[in-house]
């Protein structure tokens, strides 16, 4: 029979619209993935069964329409896509790593559960600090000096403890309400030893947590930084034992006489800015003799370990010895 060419009058373009729901649901009932699929649709889009209608305006009801059969055509077209067998993956994901995993590139190296540093390419910033719960980092406190454990390493060789300072008189989850004139902690329990780091003095502490001997550098807390007439170098008395030096986004320094001229720098023209810390988007690590890593947080030209210290001279000597 010759199909009818006689175009197509608003009411039967409304009649399309009120039974394309029908339409589609009836055709999807018995889907197949194939090319009559496509053709089933169109059949029943373009010669419907009439149905009385009411009169609309035909502007709103041509957009409607021809969204709606775009839509028919697209699920007749993509589906089949969707049930036939799929070639092999272009792409391929893989689970990231845990948060001490170092990304592509960074040249520090955390096995061994210690940090090491190497010439290459520019490092990411990392920290190495611990972060804690309910506001409070893991922390001992001795007699008013503060230390906070570090990540690394995951256990502290016997060989580099010195002599105990005194054991842990008192154990809260609230140190910021403690005294200053015992030895506390939140991280280390009652009654557990706590150790000087052979050739550290005041910088360092070590004392047993959850069965691992951790490492402690002296930092901030609650308000609390210098003791008396204390400097810089009383709170990082590592001078003579600096093998590299490593500021994330800017470089490594590995020669150990500019690591120590740089740590001279330091020294000699940090200011004291305060005693809070810094919220840090850079990090200074400097890896010592002993195999242990000590960190400074940095922020533009302010350095915070003990305290805040403003330094420029130091970051632009740095760049110079990058050069």
């Amino acid at each position: 029979m010759k199909r009818s060419t006689t175009p197509i009058t608003d009411e039967q373009l409304e009649a399309k619209l009120k039974q394309l729901p029908e339409i589609v649901d009836h055709t999807f009932a018995s889907l197949t993935a194939d090319e009559a699929l496509k053709r089933r649709i169109q059949r029943a889009v373009t010669n419907p069964e009439p149905a009385p209608v009411r009169r609309p305006a035909y502007r709103t009801l041509v957009p409607a329409l021809s969204f709606a059969l775009v839509l028919a055509v697209g699920a007749a077209i993509g589906i089949p896509a969707l049930t036939h067998q799929q070639p092999d993956q272009l792409i391929t994901s893989q689970a990231a790593g845990s948060p001490t995993d170092l990304a592509p590139g960074n040249n520090s190296d955390l096995s061994g559960g210690r940090v090491s540093i190497t010439n290459g390419a520019v490092p990411e910033f990392r920290s190495l600090w611990e972060t804690g719960d309910n506001g409070n980092f893991p922390l001992i406190g001795v007699n008013g000096s503060f230390y906070r454990m570090l990540t690394s390493p995951s256990s502290v060789s016997a060989s580099l403890l010195g002599a105990s300072l005194g054991t842990v008189a008192e154990f809260t989850t609230e140190p910021s309400l403690s005294g200053t004139d015992v030895i506390l902690s939140n991280a280390a329990s009652f009654g557990t030893e706590v150790y000087a780091v052979n050739g550290m003095n005041g910088t360092l502490v070590a004392a047993e947590v959850d069965g691992a001997v951790r490492l402690f550098q002296r930092v901030s807390f609650n308000g609390s930084a210098l003791q008396g007439r204390e400097t810089l170098a009383d709170t990082l008395q590592i001078a003579g034992h600096i093998t590299a030096m490593e500021l994330s986004d800017v470089g490594v320094v590995t020669d150990r006489s500019a690591c120590e001229m740089l740590f001279a720098t330091l020294l000699d023209n940090a200011s004291y800015d305060s005693s809070g810390s810094l919220s840090a988007n850079q990090s200074l690590l400097i890896e010592l003799d002993n195999g242990l890593t000590v960190q400074l947080a940095v922020r533009n030209d302010k350095l915070a370990a003990c305290g805040t210290w403003s330094c420029p001279e130091f970051f632009e000597e740095f760049e110079e010895a990058m050069e």
